[in-house]
């Protein structure tokens, strides 16, 4: 089976990760994370979760709400794909805009990268 999961193309992994995150299904959203996957705020640098139990708890914590992503768009070139989205359900009745960046490799997220910005309402 590790075979076939380095096949999977990286926009499979990343619409596997959105359909998680929208289901708020941890166990599936972390299977997708690589053991050394890190999250960064793709503006400032800091390094918002390194590791999957680092990230589990901040998944865990998020998906406590009625957060959801909406996809507005994706580009994808070999293993990096970029998606723009509104996620709506963040503590507070929080919208915001968000480009998240996704390096992948061997069916897994290696890699987040996130910029965010609170929409007006």
């Amino acid at each position: 089976m590790a075979a076939a999961q380095a096949d999977v193309p990286a926009e499979v992994v990343v619409q596997r990760q959105l359909e998680a995150y929208n289901a708020r299904d941890l166990e599936a959203f972390m299977d997708l994370l690589d053991e050394q996957c890190v999250a960064t705020d793709a503006v400032t640098g800091a390094v918002l979760g390194t590791g999957k139990a680092e990230l589990r708890k901040r998944y865990e914590s998020r998906f406590q709400t009625e957060v959801h992503s909406e996809l507005l768009g994706r580009l994808c070139l070999g293993n990096v794909v970029v998606d723009r989205e509104i996620i709506t359900g963040l503590p507070d009745a929080g919208v915001a805009d968000c480009l998240a960046t996704y390096h992948c490799s061997g069916g897994k997220i290696q890699k987040m990268e996130f910029v965010w910005q609170p929409r007006k309402q």
